[in-house]
């Protein structure tokens, strides 16, 4: 097909959006799978009640998927998700607006009076869009300041409530494939969160799996300071959570005989990660999910000269720095076995904005797992530098090699 007229088409596919939305669109469906590739068959945009978002719901002939966006990134997203589809429904309160691509591929608009519109989503299906719900008392939460006594989230703390939910989903997306969840088996989910502070997203954690999913669970938080281990360990005990325990000592000395299914870190300073990550790795680890912080490492070690506009000693250093620090993180366990994501991740401080990588351990490819040994080490050699993780793996003859062993 001519490309002008396929911009033409997407150009048109904007318009008719954008004027729905200002007209007051509250609701967009997505349906007529054009492109067989596609695994959603249906997509649905909705206005949530008291918020500037739209709640999204991409569905499978099994499973949902959930994400959200503002009401200002809405239109890119709709006409993003159009492609491969043929058709579009909106309402707002009085009309339907309706978009479809002929076989011959020309967008045909229209408005009607709406006789059956979808309701506008109540505070009660909003709620449900989280997989701790609203009203849910939930100890910690409570501890945290986060919600009352009788579980109403205070308003000051819905950024934080939607953070907390946030990761739970980058869990729950993680591990629904697997075959325990799955089943619903007896067998213990050890989880190790390492550099656990507090622990309130630990016990979070805990909540979700054994109250929420009804999966045994097996919980160990390891922090440095012995004070906050101490209070963990009451906390345990006031919530009845006989199934965790608390360490302290340093991540790097770290030992278990223990079957360990999945390691969280949030926020391990620094090389902290790098210790946490190895443990993952040589543990066979299903599953990881970390999110890094203050990553000076390369910042003060690496050489920029082959890149002189971020050899400033600035914040450009720094931050290409950290984002190269995760990169090679990223390539490291894809070297070692593990299907990687980086993704973006906001905090529970209401910090700015990060990276959290999750990483599932699968069955990849020899040719895979070199390929990401191959970049990690040319960026590495490219600044002249070494990284933590990559010098750990080295040591422990964890990564791959071209050659088999003797």
């Amino acid at each position: 097909m001519n490309p002008y007229a396929i911009d033409q088409r997407m150009n048109d596919i904007k318009d008719f959006i954008i004027n729905a939305l200002n007209e007051g669109a509250y609701k967009f469906i997505i349906s007529g799978k054009r492109d067989k590739t596609i695994e959603f068959r249906r997509i649905s945009f909705t206005l949530l009640a008291a918020e500037s978002e739209f709640f999204i719901e991409k569905l499978t002939d099994k499973q949902a998927f959930h994400s959200r966006v503002t009401k200002a990134e809405a239109a890119e997203a709709i006409a993003a998700c159009f492609e491969g589809f043929s058709q579009i429904n909106a309402w707002n309160e009085a009309l339907e607006f309706t978009a479809k691509l002929s076989k011959r591929g020309k967008l045909m608009t229209g408005r009607h009076i709406n006789a059956s519109a979808p309701e506008r989503r109540t505070q009660q299906d909003r709620e449900k869009s989280y997989l701790i719900p609203e009203g849910r008392i939930v100890p910690p939460l409570i501890d945290m300041g986060v919600m009352s006594t009788s579980g109403e989230i205070k308003k000051p703390m819905y950024d934080k409530f939607r953070q907390i939910n946030r990761f739970l989903e980058f869990i729950d997306e993680a591990v629904r494939d697997d075959p325990l969840f799955q089943s619903g088996g007896n067998d213990a989910f050890t989880i190790i969160d390492f550099g656990c502070g507090k622990s309130y997203l630990t016990f979070i954690v805990y909540y979700y799996f054994s109250v929420i999913k009804h999966i045994p669970v097996r919980m160990i938080g390891m922090d440095l300071k012995q004070d906050v281990i101490s209070f963990c360990t009451k906390l345990a005990e006031k919530y009845g959570y006989s199934n965790m325990r608390f360490i302290a000592g340093d991540i790097a000395d770290f030992n278990t005989d223990e079957k360990v299914d999945m390691v969280i870190s949030l926020h391990a300073c620094d090389t902290a990660t790098d210790y946490a990550l190895l443990h993952a790795i040589k543990r066979r680890v299903r599953f990881i999910l970390s999110v890094p912080c203050c990553q000076h490492e390369l910042a003060g070690n690496a050489s920029f000269k082959c890149m002189p506009i971020f050899d400033d000693d600035g914040i450009l250093r720094e931050r290409v720095a950290s984002l190269m620090t995760d990169g090679i993180r990223a390539k490291l366990l894809t070297a070692c076995g593990y299907r990687t994501q980086l993704m973006e991740f906001v905090d529970l401080s209401h910090t700015p904005k990060n990276i959290l990588i999750r990483a599932r351990r699968s069955e990849l490819s020899k040719a895979a797992r070199l390929s990401a040994l191959s970049a990690a080490e040319e960026c590495l050699l490219a600044i002249r530098s070494e990284q933590t993780l990559h010098k750990l793996l080295k040591a422990e003859d964890l990564l791959p090699s071209a050659e088999p062993h003797a």
